[in-house]
């Protein structure tokens, strides 16, 4: 009954150990990804305020008379 139980606190132990550097890894994946979305969104914001200053001509009229 005694090697039972230290069989038990072993795994349970390891069990423990292997979901901390699961979630330590889980972590360290998920600042890495923070900081390519931040780029990207930088990067993304400055092209499409150029499109958008770029199209300022070419914007629909909507107050037109046809004749």
């Amino acid at each position: 009954m005694l090697m039972d139980n230290k069989i038990f606190i072993a795994a349970l132990l390891g069990f423990c150990g292997w979901i901390g550097m699961s979630v330590t890894d889980l972590k360290t994946e998920i600042a890495v990804v923070n900081v390519k979305v931040t780029e990207n969104h930088k990067m993304l914001t400055v092209l499409w305020d150029d499109f958008l200053r770029g199209r300022h001509d070419n914007i629909a009229k909507l107050n037109i008379e046809v004749n």
